[in-house]
């Protein structure tokens, strides 16, 4: 199978079974921007009655993924980093990744992360190289 055929084929069959395992609903998505949203289980909790921080940087990943690759070509993650901010005080949390800036390969997002009564709780940044020309 060539690059090209390759690449087709994870534009047509990829399928983010860990997004939907965690519960993660996609409300939109552009190449500019994507929100998200997840509903706050049980079993996103962490031992202390906080939401898991690993299920924060999840939801916020999945966003940069949406966005990054709603675009004309598949892009994968070169780096992430993300700097919590408060607990959430709500069941709902919602992620919005917003591309901040680009370049032919190169592609920068800062995603947003709230809860229900608009509290921020985190703020994830990456950034993506694109795999296709």
């Amino acid at each position: 199978m060539g690059k090209e055929a390759f690449v087709q084929e994870i534009e047509t069959t990829a399928v983010d079974q860990f997004a939907a395992l965690l519960g993660v609903e996609v409300l939109y998505c552009s190449f500019d921007e994507a929100r998200c949203q997840l509903n706050v289980k049980d079993e996103h909790m962490n031992a202390l009655g906080g939401v898991h921080g690993g299920v924060i940087f999840s939801l916020a990943d999945i966003a940069f993924a949406m966005a990054c690759n709603a675009g004309d070509a598949p892009y994968t993650g070169l780096q992430a980093d993300i700097r919590y901010m408060s607990g959430a005080k709500d069941k709902v949390l919602f992620a919005t990744a917003t591309k901040v800036g680009s370049s032919k390969k190169f592609a920068h997002y800062e995603v947003v992360i709230t809860d229900g009564l608009n509290n921020r709780v985190a703020l994830f940044t990456s950034t993506c190289y694109r795999l296709a020309p």
